[in-house]
Order: C-alpha cells, then structure tokens, then sequence
C-alpha cells in the first residue's frame, strides 16, 4: 500500500510516501512560511521526487489537529480536494495520536505516554495514553488548557507512575513537569516530523476499515478558534448605549 501523508498540525509540518511501512520520500516544512503558502506545491513536489503520480497512491493520511485551526483546516482541505479528485480513501489521524506512537518508539520503561504540544497562550494541547500490545491506547482524549489544569486533570491516572512526556510544549514547561515529576518523568522535547508516523497509523486503521470518505473528515480543534474568542471579547469590551426615555410612560425602551 502506497500513503501520501501530510502534517499541518505542527509549525513546521512534513509530508511523506510511504509503502508498505517502508519511507521512500519525506519532507520537512518552511516555519517560517504558512502552509497556505506551500500547499500543495510541497506534496507535488514530493510525489515528484520519486516520480510518483497521486494514480498511484492508494490511501491519503492528513493530522486532523489539533494544532493552528487555520494550519489544520488548510491541511483538511488539501486532502479533501485530492480525495475528491482522485477518489482515494482517507485516513484522518489525530496529531497527538501520532506525537504517541513517536514517543512509544524512542522511548522505554514508562507506565504512560503523554503528547504534549504548545497550544501558544500558555496552554497546551495533551492526551494521556497508556502503552499497549498494539500500539497506544488513549486514557484522557485531547483537551486544550493550562499545563497545570491539564495535569490536575490527569491526577487519578498518572498519581506513583512513570510518564514519558514528548512534543513541542515541554520547553516551556520543563521547569514546572521536573518539579512536579522528577525522576517519574522522562520528557522529550525533540521528536521527528510526523507525517510518515501518520501514513503508518493511517495504514494501520485502513486496515481495519477505518477509511472515511473525504467530506466525512472531522477537525480535531478541542478549542473555539482565535477569531471567534476576539469577537466575543471585543462584544463584551464594547459600551453599552443607554437605553431611549419612553415619551409615554416615563420609563426607557431597551436599546
């Protein structure tokens, strides 16, 4: 089986080729640059370099978040407009679920796995999973908030074990998860890109008839969009009008 995946979870993001478990062609994206503005001229050019046509590829991955709502709705839409084109299956995987099955791999010893990614504002966004005969399997589902609202969340499930943290939040928040933690703790900040861990888990589930079709595809923001919390700040920051003096009564009509 032939997966084109695509990461827009991530700041940076990654796209990768994978057949038959095996990495023929992978990428790592521009930070610096929106995925708006290298998609889909970075998975062309992927398919490109291993001259490759999207005839031939039999499953498409995409992270369905969370991450960026705008990073993630980009890479959503890219994936549902080739879906749609080339009337391939889709497989959408969680960003954190993908965050998990790295940490499991270059980690060992630890009772749970924790995905852990900057949700700028100071939050995070984490699940908390335990390892399993197959794969990991998911204990607290992805929420959004402050590392220690998170963790308080998690008291009951991680209280005397071990916990290997791994993604792009923890260098804010290794002082506080050391401290916390200490030795139970094992945190890795540095994780490869994830787009081929994607295309792997997306295999995975394909095999098992988990593929969606395109417009089935469901964002996974576990927060309301920036735009949308801005717009309701600046409703309640707004000045109220007085309300109009009733010419009838003497009482006001409401503004």
């Amino acid at each position: 089986m032939t997966v084109l995946a695509l990461d827009t979870g991530t700041r940076a993001g990654s796209a990768a080729l994978v057949r038959d478990g095996e990495v023929l062609a992978a990428i790592e994206g521009d930070p610096a640059r929106t995925h708006g503005e290298r998609l889909p001229a970075d998975l062309l050019r992927l398919l490109a370099s291993e001259r490759t046509n999207l005839a031939d590829v039999d499953l498409l991955a995409v992270s369905s978040g969370p991450g960026s709502f705008t990073s993630v709705r980009v890479g959503v839409a890219t994936i549902q407009a080739l879906a749609l084109v080339h009337r391939c299956p889709v497989v959408p995987v969680s960003t954190l679920d993908a965050v998990a099955r790295e940490l499991s791999a270059a980690t060992a010893g630890t009772d749970l796995l924790a995905a852990w990614m900057d949700g700028q504002r100071g939050e995070v966004f984490a699940a908390l999973y335990t390892r399993a005969t197959r794969g990991e399997r998911i204990l607290v589902p992805p929420a959004a908030g402050k590392p220690d609202v998170v963790l308080d969340g998690w008291a009951d499930r991680i209280e005397g074990r071990t916990v290997a943290f791994g993604g792009d939040g923890i260098g804010a928040t290794r002082d506080r998860l050391d401290a916390r933690f200490g030795a139970r703790a094992l945190l890795a900040d540095r994780l490869p890109p994830l787009a081929p861990t994607l295309a792997r888990l997306a295999a995975e589930r394909a095999g098992r008839g988990e593929t969606v079709t395109p417009h089935a595809i469901q964002p996974v923001y576990v927060r309301r969009p920036d735009a949308e919390i801005a717009r309701e700040r600046a409703r309640s920051r707004a000045p109220q009008r007085p309300a109009a003096r009733n010419p009838r009564g003497g009482g006001r009509f409401p503004s």
